[in-house]
């Protein structure tokens, strides 16, 4: 619960001098880590941090994954995060985000930050250890926002979270079908926005391709709609869903010009699967799709 969580407006200089360590590859940081984490050091704390435009960004770094400072939050995904805002500076028109797997609100605060036609930010999160913190976070923005307790999919009903065997972090769970499960599941027709300039991130975590089948409408109708979505191997595994089907999907809706925003590749071949056509090895990228 919220109310647990102890909040700090500034790192702790141990937790500073720890990251510090780390990212310079400073002997000793591990065992350092070891030590604060066997002291419940980091048990509970949340942090502050400050990302531009006013915006501040809740971290809880009691969470493995979530140990970050300011310099991880601000060079997160960088290649995602240049490409969007690239793609979203070519107008001046206001610009809604759906982010789709929201998450703390990463993403969409980082493109705030950014883009200063931003608008107003639809966030989807099904999870409730992320929704309070993701609240907070969004509720700070200068912009319109609206979080939603709910997965999206191409189905309306309940879900549940399960977690894969390769991963046992929170952000690596995927959305089931549950009659009976914990959260709504809905689709992004359902909104029933008007026709507008969209930015779609979806980190479903292999509900990629059902997201857009439910957004069909949606994606048809914007004036321009710029989509993220993410291509794990591993992910595909599981689902025996190639990211390439996700492209496919899209442009059966109407024309998009797609890049790898890790390889800035733009000549992907629809008919093949996505990671025979890559020219290096990326366990985990992200596809940047453009209405034209």
């Amino acid at each position: 619960m919220a109310e647990d969580l102890i909040f700090l407006d500034q790192p702790p200089l141990l937790f500073t001098t720890m990251k510090f360590m780390m990212r310079h590859r400073i002997r000793g940081a591990w065992r350092l880590f070891e030590f604060l984490k066997k002291r419940g050091y980091f048990l509970r704390k949340v942090i502050r941090y400050e990302i531009g435009r006013g915006i501040s960004v809740h971290v809880p770094i009691f969470r493995p994954e979530r140990r970050w400072d300011r310099f991880d939050l601000v060079h997160y995904e960088p290649e995602l995060i240049d490409r969007l805002v690239g793609e979203a500076e070519d107008s001046d028109a206001p610009l809604t985000i759906i982010d789709c797997g929201a998450d703390l609100g990463l993403v969409s605060m980082l493109l705030t930050a950014r883009l200063a036609r931003v608008s107003r930010v639809i966030a989807f999160e099904p999870s409730e250890d992320e929704i309070p913190l993701l609240r907070m976070n969004l509720a700070g923005l200068p912009v319109a926002n609206e979080v939603i307790q709910a997965a999206v999919s191409d189905y309306a009903g309940r879900g549940e979270l399960r977690r894969p065997a390769y991963d046992a972090y929170n952000q690596a769970r995927y959305v089931k079908h549950a009659a009976d499960g914990g959260f709504e599941v809905l689709t992004l027709d359902s909104l029933e926005l008007p026709a507008q300039d969209l930015l779609i991130k979806i980190d479903v975590e292999g509900g990629e391709q059902a997201v857009v089948r439910g957004a069909r409408n949606t994606i048809a109708k914007a004036t321009r709609v710029i989509v993220a979505t993410e291509a794990h191997p591993l992910v595909a595994a599981r689902t025996g869903i190639d990211p390439v089907s996700v492209l496919q999907e899209l442009a059966a809706i109407r024309p998009f010009r797609f890049t790898v925003c890790e390889t800035g590749q733009s000549d992907l071949d629809l008919s093949r699967p996505f990671f025979e056509q890559l020219p290096e090895k990326f366990y985990n990228c992200n596809v940047v799709g453009v209405s034209v």
